[in-house]
């Protein structure tokens, strides 16, 4: 899997082309990255969602609409790719696949390629990391040294604070691939999440 990252909007919010042999998926498709995807695709088989914030799903429409390529979406997470809920003018859009929500992962396999969604709820109720070839797509869960915020319309400090927990109990170093921002590894963020389990706790 090759993995190329571009970031778009106001929000430099990061889109991740991953291309394997013969086709390709798209990670989190922002505003403005239709054309950049286009360009870089030639068999765009899948459009991952790691959660329903505006800066992540802006180009989804679109995107879908000149490639034909099936929409992945957290469950939780399917109204605000349904509806224009922050009144922004997002262009609606329903998802051909919806990932139920759970503490367990959920697995599906796409071309032949495991895809693995892990919910981890507090930015967003279907807020997911998206484990891919040993990577995670973190959308907005984890950063480097930081976390997603907590205090937007549907998120929820106590869920966060519950996910970051689990998050702890991951027993494998990965590489992750947040919604903004540079890479970073599961281990290294276990190092700095305690800080912030503390901080939603004061």
């Amino acid at each position: 899997m090759d993995i190329i990252r571009q970031d778009f909007g106001d929000y430099a919010t990061n889109s991740y082309l991953l291309k394997f042999d013969g086709f390709e998926f798209v990670v989190d498709p922002g505003y403005g990255s239709t054309e950049w995807i286009l360009s870089q695709t030639s068999n765009l088989q899948a459009i991952l969602v790691t959660h329903g914030h505006f800066d992540h799903i802006w180009d989804i429409a679109s995107l879908r609409q000149k490639t034909k390529a099936k929409v992945y979406c957290p469950e939780q997470d399917s109204f605000m790719l349904e509806s224009d809920c922050f009144n922004l003018g997002l262009t609606p859009c329903k998802a051909d696949v919806y990932i139920e929500n759970n503490e367990s992962v959920a697995s599906i396999c796409i071309n032949g390629i495991n895809v693995n969604y892990w919910h981890f709820p507090g930015h967003t109720p279907g807020c997911s990391m998206i484990e891919i070839d040993n990577c995670f797509f973190s959308g907005d869960f984890i950063f480097h040294r930081s976390i997603g915020r907590y205090d937007f319309p549907y998120s929820s400090s106590s869920s966060m604070k519950y996910s970051l927990e689990r998050f702890l109990l991951i027993d494998r170093d990965m590489v992750v691939y947040p919604g903004h921002g540079e890479s970073t590894t599961v281990k290294a963020e276990q190092q700095v999440v305690p800080i912030w389990i503390r901080y939603i706790d004061s």
